[in-house]
């Protein structure tokens, strides 16, 4: 991992996970515990779903060419 990725990891964290937190705790001690959650959610929500976009879905999971059932074991089934 180079440094360029060690930064964008560390602003990812910092979005996703520090920021709606505090923003929740700022907002319920101030009387607004609805509000707070309703931000932490969303902040949560929006991170897991820029997770999944920006590194997960580009990763290719699918088998290597060649590698696969063999025609028999379609019968066993």
């Amino acid at each position: 991992m180079d440094r360029t990725d060690t930064v964008v990891l560390g602003l990812t964290i910092a979005a996703v996970v520090i920021v709606p937190g505090l923003a929740n705790s700022f907002l319920s001690q101030y009387g607004y515990p609805w509000v707070g959650s309703a931000v932490w959610a969303l902040g949560y929500g929006v991170g897991v779903v820029y997770i999944w976009y920006q590194w997960i879905r580009p990763l290719d999971i699918s088998a290597p060419e060649g590698v696969g059932r063999a025609p028999d074991d379609d019968a066993k089934d």
